[in-house]
């Protein structure tokens, strides 16, 4: 089977949405380089209070970092044989399309889901707030949901 015969439109609007969502991380990050006065607060306690300040060059930072994971996430997807990605079950060979679909919209699913929240990051520091718990919680939330959801989506078209 060839690495891509299995992709359908909604892995490429999945992973052509993290790297919009990427590049608005980065644009908001240069943006905010330009407008932003020399010192900003760059960290908060858990109590919500400033504890941290520096240069707002810091909004460049996520974008960067950002940068190899979503690169990696695209690489495998498209580069890597998917008999090779570590599946939770036997992949059954006459399963294998599904399956494979399967995985891959899990893979840019939490490409999406990462910039996203790499996005509200950056706005928060940018506007000089903290970053909630509760939604860094709901993330945490959806991004387990995400991968339970494929997983087990996965699974029954395994059978």
């Amino acid at each position: 089977m060839g690495n891509n015969s299995f992709r359908t439109r909604l892995h490429r609007l999945l992973e052509a949405g993290a790297w919009l969502v990427w590049l608005a991380a980065l644009l908001t990050g240069v943006y905010g380089v330009c407008t932003l006065p020399e010192e900003i607060i760059t960290h908060y306690a858990w109590d919500g209070t400033p504890d941290g300040y520096g240069s707002p060059a810091v909004l460049l930072l996520l974008p960067l970092l950002m940068l190899p994971a979503l690169g990696i996430i695209s690489l495998v997807a498209h580069r890597v044989d998917p008999a090779l990605w570590n599946t939770p079950f036997v992949v059954r060979e006459e399963r294998k399309a599904l399956v494979y679909a399967d995985m891959a919209a899990l893979l840019h699913a939490v490409q999406l889901e990462i910039a996203v929240y790499a996005l509200y990051t950056q706005i928060s520091v940018y506007r000089q707030h903290s970053v909630s718990l509760a939604v860094l919680a709901l993330w945490t939330a959806a991004l387990a949901a995400t991968i339970l959801g494929s997983c087990v989506r996965a699974y029954r078209h395994n059978r």
